[in-house]
């Protein structure tokens, strides 16, 4: 049963505004405690975000953490001709004239016969000898023949040929190629059996397999694949075309690629600008003097310019055209790094990668960034455990607050209304009494 509100009826006061106004005070231990929440979890949220920033510049380390991966290089051919070349890491900068002298070819077989379908079950039996590969002919169409040949050629001892089906204008032929043109395959058929009135398989070699040739500065080199890993350290050729005449050659330089090693570079900076900028950005907030925070600036400034051991002319990375700026964020002078780029590649390799056992300047960061960021003693995961005590201490409390909160506003309520009923009350005696008094004096 709902209440009566007289809202001042019989009192002229405004009740309602009266009561507005004692709840207003009554309810700032609550605002404290709701503003007490959003500073917990504002708090939160920015240990948070940093966690994601340590992260992102952990895995900017990481990506330059072992040997070569820092390095690039880019390989350019005088001309396209005749081969590609594409440089790894692990490659150095050098000159060489390399001529095309023939492409691989793989070991070609076809069926002597055609047949009308490809899709009839025309092999009956027999058994199909590829190599050592022995595979069973029962109700088989040249399709199937052909999957079987496939699944043949996979796992981990496979018979190194592939097949596929061509249609020569007067019926279906299979097709049997080498994967690998340095090893040539032997096909034979025994015990084969075929529907009436078609010719049992037997093959013949259309095309025998060659290897692909190059000469690097003299040098005579052969694969069984038009590409070549090894020809050259670090760098992949393809080739395309042979050279038309015998001695010619196309020139190769292999260069250290500036704008790649930079990009690289630039990437730990970004990273490690980002952390900084949100760093300084905190000290207007309740948290910004946090020791963690301040503790995260000062040993990231310090590794930046910890020594590291094993690379001649650089130790740390701010040798690299890394300058600190008064807000604790880097800058990098192009021509330092430029320069640093051009005279020891390498160099820059094992101050970031580490060389004969000694940790690089990236090892160091990384050993850092992890324990920053991890997920059960990092500083999020920590301050994570001690906000969630405190905030669900100040849920609870909040609870408790607005459970007395409304019992104390009903219990105004309930006093302002008995009071305007008794006031209500006592105008009503009141003009009675003034009533019969008249009546008196009419007498």
């Amino acid at each position: 049963m709902s209440s009566v509100n007289f809202g001042g009826l019989a009192t002229g006061m405004d009740t309602e505004s009266i009561i507005t106004q004692l709840m207003k005070l009554e309810r700032k231990p609550l605002e404290r405690l709701e503003s007490d929440q959003t500073f917990w979890k504002s708090r939160q949220s920015a240990f948070n975000t940093l966690d994601t920033r340590l992260k992102t510049l952990l895995e900017k380390f990481q990506a330059v953490d072992t040997k070569g991966e820092v390095n690039a290089y880019k390989a350019t051919a005088a001309s396209s001709d005749y081969y590609t070349a594409t440089a790894k890491g692990t490659a150095g900068a050098g000159s060489y004239n390399i001529e095309v002298q023939s492409l691989a070819r793989q070991q070609k077989d076809v069926s002597d016969a055609s047949y009308a379908s490809s899709s009839e079950k025309n092999f009956v039996s027999g058994t199909l000898m590829i190599g050592d590969t022995e595979i069973a002919i029962d109700n088989d169409s040249l399709s199937s023949l052909r999957d079987k040949i496939n699944a043949a050629n996979t796992g981990d001892n496979p018979s190194g040929v592939a097949a596929s089906i061509i249609n020569d204008g007067n019926g279906f032929r299979l097709v049997l190629t080498g994967t690998d043109a340095s090893k040539p395959f032997n096909v034979s058929m025994t015990d084969g059996v075929t529907a009436e009135g078609y010719e049992p398989l037997a093959f013949s070699t259309t095309q025998t397999q060659s290897l692909a040739t190059i000469v690097v500065d003299g040098i005579t080199i052969t694969s069984g694949s038009n590409t070549f890993e090894n020809a050259i350290p670090g760098v992949t050729l393809t080739v395309t075309k042979p050279h038309a005449t015998a001695g010619d050659s196309t020139s190769l330089t292999v260069e250290a690629d500036r704008d790649a090693v930079k990009t690289k570079i630039k990437d730990l900076v970004t990273a490690y600008n980002s952390i900084m900028s949100f760093i300084s950005e905190q000290k207007t907030s309740d948290w910004g003097r946090d020791s963690s925070l301040t503790g995260v600036r000062r040993n990231l400034q310090s590794l930046l310019t910890t020594p590291v051991a094993g690379s001649d002319n650089f130790a740390t990375l701010s040798q690299l055209g890394l300058k600190t700026q008064r807000d604790g964020t880097l800058v990098i002078d192009d021509a330092v790094l430029n320069k640093a780029i051009d005279q020891d590649l390498a160099g820059i390799d094992r101050l970031l990668a580490g060389s004969d056992g000694t940790d690089g300047a990236a090892a160091n960061f990384i050993n850092y960034l992890k324990q920053a960021t991890d997920r059960g003693t990092g500083l999020a995961a920590t301050r994570q455990a001690g906000t969630d005590r405190t905030l669900k201490s100040i849920g609870d409390n909040i609870l408790q607050q607005e459970a007395r909160l409304e019992k104390r506003e009903t219990m105004l309520r309930a006093q302002f209304t008995a009071m305007e009923k008794m006031v209500s009350s006592l105008n009503s005696q009141g003009n009675y009494l003034l009533q019969q008094l008249s009546l008196f004096s009419l007498k």
